[in-house]
């Protein structure tokens, strides 16, 4: 029997549990309803953090390997809030009791610290043991960076360093900062890039108004793995549509999910006409396939944000489109198309297919994210505030909720807070390499991006009286 497993980390706003994350692993067969395993030991609880995990090809033979990172805050003495550098752990998946490397912070070789992890990306054969991340934002919000930690073993104990290497973005947009979201690998004439994304915004006025957000085009760089420098002809180039956030690579070209500008949050609800699915070469050349609506249009299929975008081995592309009203409820659609038929920058509705089956309405939930079940030719799809696997037909089973996914029940208010592959070996498509993980985090943590800290806030005050 075919299975596909997710790794899955949640977050309780329960001041009781002195908003506590966990960590899960979620399973589904062809046709069951996916199934949470709680994962025991002392490392599985994790005290004020909102927790994100990756599993990743160990180095020196040591096999697959999970990183947890662990986001800390603190309120200064102004009530503000301020992110603390984010904390590192890796644990072998086959004993969850303790980590094999305890909590670490990291800094980079000028000093400044490795602050929000937002993707991490792991080769294996001759380079397991390397991985490639995004961090958002640097110290004092200055400009995202894309770095590389190192995975060892001398003797019995094992190693997570940070490479002495880096790559941060520069902002092109007048008075803008740039933010790094993501990276992918590939495998091309044998010699292996890196390419990574980064969104760019700028603020005037007031933080808690998103019209006073300033998106600018997102900027795509090709670096080379080991120096971290772009090569020749690799950018970095802003030529991808605003605010993107997810990179992926299939059949030799990139895929580029974009917001398209603010994350807006009114009724009636507002859309941002530039969101996009994008198609990048090597080269870097961009190509539109999918945008939304235009402004103006009556309330349609087509008249909200892309979100997001999953595809399959076999090219079957499926992507979630949706905005949130002024209650933070959202309402979108689930759609299935063949990624070869996305071209010249169509509507959703005139190049996929509606399925029908799945209402998304005035959903309170803030994770929005699909990833491929390619064991099972199908997609693990994360709506809002439950996940569930679906085809083109629907969902097969049912979905399954935080609190029960969790283990909290009805104790505080539990909600997904990313969730990412949990795979036993390294994944490949053709001849090409691919992530072997995926980290995924709704445009609200698109949060901390696309949303001010006003703004990101509300929302979790909006969400955890629900």
């Amino acid at each position: 029997m075919s299975i596909s497993k997710v790794v899955a980390t949640f977050y309780n706003f329960a001041t009781s549990l002195s908003n506590k994350g966990r960590l899960r692993l979620i399973t589904s067969s062809s046709t069951s309803t996916p199934a949470y395993t709680p994962v025991s030991g002392s490392g599985t609880e994790f005290t004020n953090t909102d927790p994100i995990a990756f599993y990743f090809n160990g180095g020196s033979g040591t096999g697959i390997r999970v990183l947890l990172v662990k986001r800390v805050y603190h309120y200064d003495s102004s009530g503000n809030m301020v992110q603390d550098p984010c904390l590192l752990s890796v644990y072998d998946p086959n004993d969850w009791s303790a980590p094999v490397i305890t909590d670490s912070t990291k800094k980079y070789s000028d000093g400044k610290d490795l602050l929000n992890v937002y993707s991490i990306n792991s080769p294996g054969g001759t380079d397991a043991g390397t991985l490639y991340g995004a961090d958002y934002t640097g110290t004092d919000n200055d400009n995202g960076r894309i770095f590389k930690l190192i995975h060892g073993k001398t003797g019995s104990t094992e190693t997570l360093t940070l490479d002495s290497h880096d790559y941060q973005f520069v902002p092109t947009g007048s008075g803008a900062t740039a933010h790094s979201v993501d990276s992918v690998f590939n495998t091309e004439s044998g010699t292996d890039y890196v390419y990574a994304a980064a969104q760019q915004y700028s603020l005037s006025g007031s933080p808690s108004n998103p019209a006073n957000y300033t998106y600018y085009n997102s900027i795509i760089v090709k670096l080379d793995p080991g120096t971290l420098t772009p090569v020749s002809g690799g950018g970095p180039s802003a030529s991808l549509a605003p605010n993107v956030f997810d990179l992926q690579y299939y059949g030799g070209s990139f895929y580029v999910t974009a917001l398209g500008g603010a994350q807006w949050n009114q009724y009636p609800i507002k859309w941002n006409p530039a969101s996009r699915i994008q198609k990048v070469s090597t080269s870097l050349a961009v190509t539109d396939l999918v945008k939304a609506a235009v402004s103006g249009t009556t309330a349609d299929s087509d008249t909200f944000d892309i979100r997001s975008l999953a595809i399959l081995e076999d090219g079957t592309a499926y992507i979630i489109n949706g905005s949130y009203d002024n209650n933070f409820a959202f309402t979108g659609h689930l759609w299935h198309a063949n990624i070869a038929d996305l071209t010249g920058d169509d509507l959703l509705s005139n190049t996929a297919t509606l399925i029908s089956s799945v209402s998304i309405s005035t959903v309170n939930g803030y994770l929005w994210a699909l990833l491929p079940a390619d064991e099972l030719s199908k997609v693990w799809g994360m709506l809002g505030d439950t996940l569930g696997v679906y085809d083109t037909s629907g969902i097969s089973g049912s979905a399954i909720d935080a609190a029960t996914a969790s283990g909290w029940g009805t104790i505080g208010s539990a909600a997904f807070n990313a969730i990412s592959l949990a795979m036993p070996t390294v994944t490949r498509r053709g001849r090409r390499a691919i992530k072997s993980v995926r980290g995924f985090v709704h445009p609200v943590l698109v949060s901390r991006a696309g949303m001010s800290q006003d703004e990101y806030d509300d929302f979790m005050s909006s969400y955890a009286g629900k």
